[in-house]
């Protein structure tokens, strides 16, 4: 059974699944925009093809997936947030086959940068472009001969790995079933549900999540961009009763629907939290939101759904995580290790890179836990040096590598400090002559995603060293002492 029809399956036409501020989409019209795409490639099938789309709408980029995937290509949803570098650097990586893609997605011209990589890359890549999603125009640029073909895995994320390059996470369809089960079990879901979920296409959560509402009979509701306005009046049109986003945005939308419609909050059953460490104190943000259940889900961009921890008391010390069902584990170390019907077949093109993930079979989380006796467990840190920034990770080593290459700039070093809405900042520490705090966040603004930007840069006579490494201790404690 196919991906696409593992979710629609049992769903009539007329059944509303997807909705947004302007419009609700029934299954009929889903069935139409697949079948739309799957003539735009004009050929049986895409089978060892990579296809990579960047597109900002959610109705038209699950439309696309599921296209893609009936024809048996490898499907990569690209992350509408990227800007050029990023951008060029997962395209570097892939090497796709196809490219689907917006001509301009929030002021960034997207398509020109696609066919100047394409243009130069040494393999042959269609790009199709497109306005409005109806009509499209065709390009072949690049090498007469095609990049080899590519059968490991149905679909491809993307994120930084350790050095700041991009990493291809490869999965098989199977993954959802697994991480359909526990996301519904997590969000109770009934076809009677409206559940806001914000999250990126281009991640394993964004995929399985909506997926996961849709295949249950629930309507999915989306906003294709952060607007607090809107999403408050997205939330207000269907009288959402179920939402899924970072602490970081959730606390946002709740200062904004508080004072212009707190009735949007009062039909909320459910918060589910993702993406950013929360305290149980979390809950004492919302005093208005009496008869809701708050739930902070614990997942992974390699292994999907791990744990879910309610939130009731905001005076407990941690909250207290139950393992999914079907997830095992075991402790190495303090490292929460698993084997999940979640996990990823591989990163893409890195054989080195997948062995290090694993011990013996066991995928390594990097995330430090502590066992109680009644079985749940509590999260005590990370082992990587990651800054979740609003749900997003930035790898201090990226920025570090990007500010290093402005010139004047002797030293730099990247840390995460605490912020109230976003979870963590990302603090720049630099040595440089003749810059401002200016001059580099406009550096960077060039050349990474926004939320990879310095939210502070303070500058220094020299970056403090422990043991001839950075002391990144120290750099935090400066930080709270400017304060």
């Amino acid at each position: 059974m196919s991906f696409y029809t593992s979710v629609i399956e049992g769903l009539g036409n007329d059944h509303l699944s997807l909705s947004n501020l302007d419009s609700g989409y029934s299954v009929k019209d889903i069935k139409e925009s697949v079948a739309f795409y799957q003539s735009m490639f004009g050929i049986e099938s895409l089978k060892g093809k990579k296809v990579a789309i960047l597109v900002e709408s959610v109705k038209e980029n699950i439309s696309l997936f599921y296209a893609i995937r009936n024809l048996q290509g490898t499907v990569i949803p690209l992350s509408t947030q990227s800007k050029k570098d990023d951008l060029i650097g997962v395209l570097d990586s892939l090497d796709p086959h196809i490219i689907f893609t917006e001509h301009n997605i929030k002021g960034f011209n997207c398509s020109e940068v696609i066919n100047e990589w394409a243009k130069g890359n040494i393999t042959k890549t269609l790009v199709l472009s497109t306005d409005d999603y109806k009509s499209f125009s065709t390009t072949s640029l690049g090498g007469k001969e095609e990049s080899s073909l590519y059968n490991s895995g149905d679909f491809i994320t993307f994120s930084s790995g350790s050095t700041g390059t991009p990493k291809g996470i490869v999965f098989k369809d199977s993954v959802f079933d697994y991480t359909f089960r526990c996301l519904h079990n997590s969000w109770e879901l009934k076809p009677s549900d409206n559940m806001f979920f914000f999250a990126p296409t281009s991640s394993l959560f964004g995929v399985t999540g909506m997926n996961t509402i849709i295949k249950s009979g629930a309507n999915f509701i989306h906003s294709d961009d952060f607007d607090l306005l809107k999403i408050v009046n997205i939330l207000d049109k269907w009288k959402c009763n179920k939402i899924s986003t970072t602490p970081s945005i959730f606390k946002a939308i709740y200062k904004f629907a508080s004072n212009l419609k707190p009735e949007v909050l009062d039909r909320l059953e459910l918060v589910c939290v993702v993406g950013e460490k929360v305290s149980p104190s979390y809950i004492s943000h919302f005093p208005i939101m009496k008869n809701c259940k708050f739930l902070s889900h614990l997942g992974s961009s390699e292994a999907g759904s791990i744990a879910d921890g309610y939130i009731t008391d905001k005076d407990a010390k941690d909250i207290d995580f139950v393992m999914a069902n079907e997830a095992e584990h075991r402790v190495v170390d303090g490292e929460l290790l698993l084997k999940t019907g979640g996990l990823f077949t591989e990163y893409y093109n890195s054989k080195s890179l997948t062995d290090e993930a694993f011990d013996n079979g066991w995928f390594k989380t990097g995330d430090l836990v502590e066992f109680d006796d009644d079985g749940t467990f509590k999260i005590v840190g990370r082992k990587k040096d990651v800054i979740k920034k609003g749900g997003r990770h930035v790898v201090t080593s990226e920025i570090e590598s990007v500010i290093q290459k402005i010139e004047g700039v002797n030293n730099v070093a990247v840390v995460g400090a605490p912020h109230d809405v976003y979870g963590e900042q990302i603090v720049a520490f630099v040595v440089a002559k003749d810059l401002t705090s200016k001059n580099i966040r406009s550096y960077c603004a060039r050349r990474v995603s926004s939320y990879k930007i310095p939210d502070k840069v303070i500058f220094l006579e020299e970056i403090p060293l422990k043991n001839n490494k950075v002391d990144k201790q120290k750099l935090k404690a400066l930080i709270a002492e400017a304060k």
